[in-house]
């Protein structure tokens, strides 16, 4: 991990979070200067599994790809008319909150419980821009990820072990990851109001 040499008193971990029974939530993190990943079981419960490694990984820092706060108009008063999304869903494009209903409920219910742990909202999408990787290629049908991780690997600068990507869902937790390296070497990018919702990049 030799980008992050400087931080390398920190771990961050990346979270790709998925449907709770599906199995296709993973978590990124960096423990002793390598990337390593873990991924729920189908149809073991995802925040069970996210709590429990958690807790044995102690991260510094948690970048998650999940909404961690609805829309103000429902919490913030007058102010803020849109129901659907938020600022920082409409400057990145992403999904709305409400749409994505219990895995939002779900993301800020699992924040609560990291017991002070920074927790940070992050959208894997908006950094593969950033990082001029090829979108074409990004989770494609007929795309493997493999391709798409070397070039992530020779792009960020991170060493991995490209044969521990094995799903899309990997990338996104590795990107995450990145994110949450962005955050702490104050190089990333913020999108949205605080009071309502920051996405980090």
């Amino acid at each position: 991990m030799k980008k992050s040499d400087k931080i390398t008193g920190k771990t961050i971990a990346g979270i790709d979070y998925g449907n709770k029974y599906a199995g296709t939530t993973v978590i990124c993190y960096n423990s002793s200067h390598k990337i390593k990943f873990i991924q729920s079981s189908k149809n073991a419960d995802a925040d069970s599994f996210l709590l429990n490694e958690l807790a044995y990984l102690h991260p510094d820092l948690i970048m998650i790809d999940a909404p961690l706060s609805l829309p103000g108009v429902y919490w913030l008063g007058n102010d803020y008319k849109d129901h659907f999304f938020r600022s920082c869903d409409r400057e990145l494009k992403a999904m709305s909150p409400m749409f994505l209903g219990g895995l939002t409920a779900r993301a800020i219910n699992l924040t609560k419980k990291m017991n002070g742990t920074e927790v940070k909202e992050t959208y894997p999408r908006k950094l593969v821009d950033i990082l001029q990787l090829p979108v074409s290629q990004y989770k494609h049908d007929n795309q493997e990820p493999g391709s798409f991780a070397e070039q992530l690997k020779r792009i960020s600068g991170i060493t991995f072990n490209e044969a521990q990507i094995t799903s899309w869902h990997h990338v996104d937790a590795l990107l995450a990851l990145l994110s949450g390296l962005r955050y702490l070497e104050k190089n990333d990018q913020k999108y949205g109001i605080p009071e309502e919702g920051i996405i980090i990049v």
